[in-house]
């Protein structure tokens, strides 16, 4: 068995061996077939095509104008930390709002007020570098020395100024960095203070000392959890401005129902540099009915309030 199946192989190879030497033609008729080793040419494949998805044209969104709306709600520009933590109050004092004048009681306000107890802690609204740490008798930053007491400013980037007044301990110098949250001094009642509060301003431009470069703080402020902000402007013939007052009623959910009212005024003269004439922040999102007249009436407006944004609102008045 073993020679018979040697004898088979050496047949096979010697065929093979002399189909190697064969032309084309012999080999086939041998029934015997191999792989030449030169190139064959062959048809060029058809190129395909794979379909590609066609593009999709989205329209710009046109930004909202509270010029010809009933009102827009923007991100707002929520930058700085309150100034006051908790377990202080941390609320800002109502009854005398930025550019008030307590119905022509007092000066017009060039920032907002913290009612907190003597000693409390102040803390830095924002990342920074303190600029001045002093009483304000030789550097005035108001019309008068001695106005604001012992007080921090510190600047913030892009020519933003923070600014604390009245305190009774003052806890850092001209040149440290400072962290928002770093505590920098304490409440007292010191200047032209009438009591034991925190006066915070916020100031925008390169001289941080001008008492006219101050914003409203409340269009600054990061609002409390779950409230928003508003800020009301008002276009009218009028040059300078003047105490308009004004009414906004929060509304029940799907009632006209109040459930709180805040009295407001507008800015007082002297602040026409302000993009708006009002602002209120820390309201509780939900519907607000914000009402107001002038010569040719009563005005009223239904506003929606967001969480952490600002809702704006534009009305023509004579």
């Amino acid at each position: 068995m073993r020679f018979r199946m040697k004898g088979y192989s050496v047949l096979f190879l010697s065929l093979l061996i002399a189909g190697c030497n064969l032309p084309a033609s012999a080999t086939a008729e041998a029934g015997i077939f191999f792989t030449p080793t030169h190139a064959i040419a062959t048809a060029t494949p058809a190129p395909t095509f794979t379909p590609t998805t066609p593009p999709v044209f989205t329209e710009t969104p046109i930004p909202c104008d509270p010029s010809s709306a009933d009102y827009c709600i923007v991100p707002g520009v929520f930058i700085f930390l309150r100034p006051i933590l908790p377990p202080g109050d941390d609320s800002i004092d109502p009854t005398y709002p930025y550019a008030s004048t307590q119905g022509g009681k007092r000066d017009a306000h060039h920032g907002v007020e913290f009612q907190n107890a003597f000693g409390t802690p102040v803390h830095a609204a924002g990342d920074g570098t303190v600029v001045f740490a002093d009483a304000d008798k030789t550097v005035r930053f108001s019309p008068w020395t001695n106005f604001y007491g012992n007080v921090i400013v510190i600047r913030h980037a892009g020519e933003m100024y923070t600014l604390y007044a009245h305190l009774s301990e003052i806890l850092v110098k001209a040149g440290d960095e400072i962290r928002a949250g770093d505590e920098i001094g304490r409440v007292g009642a010191t200047g032209g203070a009438t009591g034991s509060h925190l006066h915070f301003e916020v100031r925008v431009g390169s001289d941080y000392a001008d008492y006219f470069s101050t914003e409203n703080p409340e269009l600054w402020l990061f609002p409390k959890q779950g409230t928003g902000a508003i800020s009301i402007t008002l276009k009218t013939p009028r040059e300078t401005n003047y105490e308009h007052p004004l009414v906004v009623a929060r509304l029940a959910d799907g009632s006209d129902d109040v459930l709180s009212t805040y009295y407001l005024k507008s800015y007082a003269g002297g602040f026409e540099h302000s993009a708006e004439d009002a602002a209120l922040t820390d309201l509780p999102a939900g519907r607000y009915k914000i009402a107001l007249n002038d010569s040719a009436g009563l005005h009223e407006r239904v506003v929606l309030v967001e969480a952490g944004r600002l809702t704006e609102i534009v009305f023509t008045v004579r």
